[in-house]
C-alpha cells in the first residue's frame, strides 16, 4: 500500500477530516488532499506528527512493516511475469527490485519473486546472467534468517540447491543443517482435534493438503532417484520406479503432464527418439489440464488459487524445450518441431 493510500485509510479509520489533519500539522487542507491523491508527499519533518495523529508508527506510514495477502502477492507476481513476456527479463527484474524495496518486510513476497525470476532466468537468454544470479542469491540469503520459519526453510533449500550446482558442497551442507528436523506433525494433531470437535470439513481440508503435498513429494523423490539410477546404469530398476511414479500421479489425479515426466526423463537419458517424442506429445496435450487436480474429488475441501494464465505456462515450456541441450538429439525431428509449434 502506498503512503497516500495509508494516509487516507487511517484518517477515515480515525474519523478525521482533511481539515483536522491540516490544522494539527500546520498545513492547508488542499495539501493533505494532494497527499491522499498521490500528487505530492508530506515533508520528512511531518512524518512523525502525521503518524501520531493517525495513531500509527512511522514504519507503518511508510509501509515498512506491511505484509501482503496471498492474493496481493499473486497479483504482483503476475505483473512481473507479464513484464518478462512483453518487455523482457531485464525490465521485469528491475520491477522485482522495486517491489522488494517497497515491501521490504514482506519475506513471503521476496521469496516468491526470487523463485519466479530465477525460473525465468533459467529458460531465457539473458545478458549478464551471472549478475542476476548473484542478486537472486543475495535475496535468498536475506530471507534465510526470516522469522517466518516456512519462508526461511524454503530460502535455505533454494540456497542449498544453488551452492550444490556451484559444487560448494561444504557451504550447502552448513545451510542444510540450519533447517530444523521434522518433529511430530502438528497438522495431524490439529486434524484429530478438529474431528473430535466434529469440525469434519476443517479436518478434511488438512488431510487433503497433507495428501496432496506428500503425493507430490513422492513424485519428486522418484524423479531424483531416476537421476541417480541412470548415472549408475541401473535402467531396469529405473524403469520400475518410472512406472510407479506414473501410476501414483494417475491415481491421485495429478494430470497427464506430471504422469509422463519420469518416462520422458528415461527416454531422454537413453536417447530413445520415438519414445521421447511419444511422451512429449502426451505431456504437451496435458498442459491445458495441468490444474485439473483442483477439480478432483480427492481434494474437494482444499482452497486453490485459481490461475488461468496457461499462455505463460506454454511460453515457458516452449522456451525450455528450445533451450534444453539434453533435447538436442530430437531437435531436427519434424515431430519435435511440430510439438514446439503447438505451444505457440
Amino acid at each position: 500500500m502506498k503512503i497516500n493510500e495509508i494516509i487516507r485509510k487511517y484518517r477515515k479509520q480515525g474519523n478525521l477530516t482533511q481539515e483536522q489533519i491540516a490544522n494539527y500539522l500546520g498545513v492547508t487542507a488542499p495539501a493533505v488532499n494532494k497527499w491522499e491523491n498521490g500528487i505530492s508527499y508530506p515533508d520528512i519533518t511531518l512524518l512523525a506528527p502525521l503518524a501520531r495523529i493517525l495513531k500509527i508508527d512511522v514504519d507503518t506510514l511508510l509501509s515498512f512493516n506491511e505484509e501482503l495477502t496471498e492474493e496481493e502477492i499473486n497479483r504482483l507476481l503476475k505483473e512481473v511475469s507479464d513484464m518478462v513476456k512483453k518487455e523482457g527479463y531485464e525490465k521485469a527484474f528491475e520491477r522485482g527490485e522495486e517491489l522488494m524495496k517497497e515491501y521490504a518486510k514482506c519475506d513471503s513476497m521476496t521469496l516468491s519473486l526470487a523463485q519466479i525470476l530465477n525460473a525465468f532466468l533459467t529458460i531465457n537468454d539473458v545478458k549478464e546472467r551471472d549478475r542476476y544470479e548473484e542478486k537472486i542469491l543475495q535475496w535468498y540469503e536475506l530471507i534465510a534468517d526470516s522469522n517466518n520459519q516456512e519462508v526461511a526453510s524454503m530460502a535455505i533449500a533454494s540456497l542449498v540447491s544453488k551452492y550444490t550446482e556451484k559444487k560448494e558442497y561444504e557451504k550447502a551442507q552448513q545451510l542444510l543443517n540450519r533447517i530444523p528436523p521434522l518433529g511430530y506433525d502438528k497438522q495431524i494433531m490439529q486434524a484429530v482435534l478438529f474431528t473430535s470437535q466434529k469440525k469434519n470439513e476443517a479436518a478434511y481440508e488438512i488431510y487433503e493438503q497433507m495428501l496432496y503435498k506428500n503425493v507430490n513429494e513422492i513424485c519428486s523423490v522418484i524423479q531424483l532417484m531416476l537421476r541417480v539410477l541412470s548415472k549408475e546404469g541401473e535402467y531396469d530398476k529405473a524403469e520400475r520406479y518410472a512406472a510407479i511414479g506414473k501410476e501414483v500421479a494417475k491415481l491421485f489425479d495429478l494430470g497427464a503432464y506430471i504422469e509422463n515426466i519420469p518416462e520422458l526423463f528415461l527416454a531422454m537419458e537413453k536417447k530413445e527418439i520415438k519414445r521421447s517424442l511419444d511422451t512429449l506429445e502426451k505431456m504437451i496435450s496435458g498442459v491445458n489440464t495441468m490444474s485439473g487436480f483442483t477439480e478432483s474429488d480427492l481434494y474437494s475441501h482444499m482452497k486453490f488459487h485459481k490461475s488461468s494464465d496457461l499462455e505463460m505456462v506454454r511460453i515457458m515450456l516452449k522456451k525450455a524445450l528450445e533451450s534444453d541441450k539434453e533435447l538436442d538429439f530430437l531437435k531436427d525431428e519434424p515431430r519435435f518441431k511440430s510439438i514446439v509449434r503447438a505451444l505457440s
